[in-house]
C-alpha cells in the first residue's frame, strides 16, 4: 500500500525516541528507524558511517539511498497508509554537522503530494549530555572524550543547525513542529494523532495551542523568597492550569515553553549554573517519556571522563558566557517557533504581579501579527494595568470561561 502520510520524529542524539515509536505503533501506524537500515547496508554502526560522509559525501550517499529504498518498501508492505520514522536529519562528527541524505528523499516525497510532517524533538542540553555519557560509559558507543568531544556548546550548535536543515523541508511542502520531550505522554500521543490524521476521542479535529505566561519574574520571586522553583506556588499554579486544559480538552495539543529550561543562573548572579537540581528547574510532569535524574553536575568527572574536558569548558568563565548567549538565542527561536506553529495562543496571567512581561508581550504581539487568535486569562484584580490601545487579544476572567470558549467538556 502506498504511504499517504509520513511523520518523521527527529533530533540530536541523546533524546531516546523509542517511546514515541511505541506510541505510534499503538495508534496503528507502521514504524521504522532509518539508521537501523543504514547500519545494515554498511554493516557498520551509525557513529562510524556518519563520519564517512565527511570523507566523500557523493560516494557514501549511495548506500544511504539504498537503505531508504529498503525501508520504504518494508513500510509500504505493512498494509498501513501512514508511517512514523525515527531519523536524524544531521549528524555531529569531529565537531562537524553534516546533513543526512534522508533530507533529499523527504523533500521529493513532500513535493509529490505525500503528507510529510517532521517533529523536531528537543530536550534540555544537560539531560541530553547525561544520556549520551551514560551510553558511552556502558559501551554502547565509543569513547568521545578525545577527538570526538561533545560538550554543552556543541550540543546547542548541533541542535540549532539540525533545526535549520529540517526547516528547508518546509519549502517543499512538509510541515514542521518543534517539540520538547518533557511534555506529558498525553501531549506526545495527541501530537502524533493529529499528524496521523486521527480524530480526538470526542470526535472532530485536534487544535494546537501555545501557552504563554511569565517565567523569568516567577523564577526571580522564588529566589527572593528562598523557595525551590519546582515547589513555588506561582510556578505550580501555572502548571496546574496547563494540566487542567489538557485534562478537560481532549482535542487540544499543548505547546509549553517551560518543557525546556536551560537558562538557569546562580542565586543573585547572572552566571550560568552548572549543577542543575530539580529545585532550580521549572516544574515538569512526571508523566512524560522518560525519567529525569537530578542533580546533573556539568563539572563532574563523569562528563570529564566520557564527553568533554571540564577544565576547558564548564569550568571556564568565558566558555559559560558563550554558552549562556547561545541558550538565550535558542529561547527566542524556540518560543516564537511555538507561536508560529500553534493554531491559537493562550496567555495565562499576562499581567501577573501587576506588571507586564516582555516575553509574554512579544509572543502576544507576534501571534496577533500572524493573524492568530489570542485568549488571555486575567483575574479581575490583574486587569487594571492592561492597556486597551493596540490590545487585540480576547480577555477572559477565568479558566472556566476559556474551557467554554474552546468547547471543552471533559471533567467539567
Amino acid at each position: 500500500m502506498a504511504l499517504k502520510r509520513l511523520v518523521i520524529i527527529s533530533g540530536v542524539s541523546g533524546l531516546d525516541l523509542s517511546k514515541v515509536l511505541e506510541l505510534a505503533q499503538s495508534l496503528g501506524a507502521a514504524t521504522a528507524k532509518y539508521e537501523d537500515y543504514v547500519e545494515d547496508e554498511f554493516k557498520a554502526p551509525i557513529y562510524h558511517v556518519s563520519e564517512l560522509l565527511l570523507v566523500r559525501y557523493s560516494t557514501v550517499v549511495e548506500k544511504f539511498n539504498k537503505a531508504f529504498e529498503k525501508m520504504m518498501k518494508d513500510l509500504e508492505a505493512s498494509g498501513s497508509d501512514a508511517a512514523v520514522i525515527a531519523a536524524h536529519m544531521a549528524y555531529y562528527r569531529r565537531n562537524n554537522v553534516v546533513a543526512s541524505p534522508i533530507v533529499a528523499h523527504l523533500a521529493q516525497l513532500a513535493s509529490k503530494g505525500v503528507e510529510v510532517s517532521i517533529i523536531d524533538y528537543v530536550d534540555d542540553y544537560y539531560h541530553i549530555l547525561y544520556r549520551v555519557a551514560k551510553r558511552v560509559a556502558s559501551g554502547e558507543t565509543p569513547g568521545v572524550a578525545g577527538f570526538q568531544v561533545l560538550d554543552p556548546l556543541g550540543v546547542l550548535n548541533w541542535r540549532s543547525t539540525h533545526h535549520s536543515i529540517v526547516q528547508t523541508l518546509v519549502l517543499f511542502g512538509a510541515s514542521l513542529y518543534l517539540y520538547a520531550s518533557k511534555h506529558s505522554r498525553t501531549s506526545h500521543e495527541r501530537l502524533l494523532s493529529m499528524l496521523l490524521g486521527l480524530e480526538p476521542p470526542s470526535g472532530g479535529k485536534y487544535i494546537s495551542a501555545y501557552i504563554s505566561h511569565p517565567i523569568t519574574i516567577v523564577r526571580k520571586k522564588a529566589l527572593e523568597q528562598g523557595e525551590s522553583l519546582d515547589r513555588f506556588r506561582d510556578a505550580l499554579e501555572i502548571e496546574e492550569f496547563k494540566e487542567k486544559l489538557e485534562e478537560s480538552c481532549e482535542h487540544l495539543v499543548i505547546f509549553s515553553p517551560t518543557t525546556i529550561d536551560e537558562l538557569i543562573t546562580k542565586p543573585n548572579s547572572d552566571e550560568l549554573e552548572t549543577r542543575i537540581e530539580r529545585s532550580n528547574r521549572w516544574p515538569h510532569t512526571e508523566n512524560g517519556l522518560h525519567e529525569y535524574p537530578y542533580p546533573v553536575d556539568l563539572r563532574d568527572e563523569f562528563f570529564d571522563k566520557y564527553l568533554y574536558p571540564v577544565q576547558r569548558t564548564t569550568m571556564n568563565p568565558g566558555y559559560l558566557t558563550q554558552l549562556k548567549a547561545s541558550i538565550e538565542a535558542s529561547i527566542e527561536r524556540r518560543d516564537l517557533g511555538y507561536v508560529s506553529q500553534a493554531d491559537l495562543i493562550i496567555a495565562y496571567r499576562p499581567t501577573m504581579y501587576l506588571a507586564t512581561h516582555m516575553g509574554v508581550e512579544t509572543e502576544i504581539k507576534t501571534a496577533i501579527a500572524m493573524g492568530k487568535p489570542v485568549y488571555s486569562v486575567m483575574p479581575p484584580d490583574e486587569r487594571n494595568i492592561a492597556y486597551r490601545l493596540f490590545r487585540f487579544e480576547y480577555p477572559l476572567y477565568s479558566t472556566e470561561e476559556l474551557l467554554n470558549l474552546l468547547k471543552c467538556t471533559k471533567g467539567k
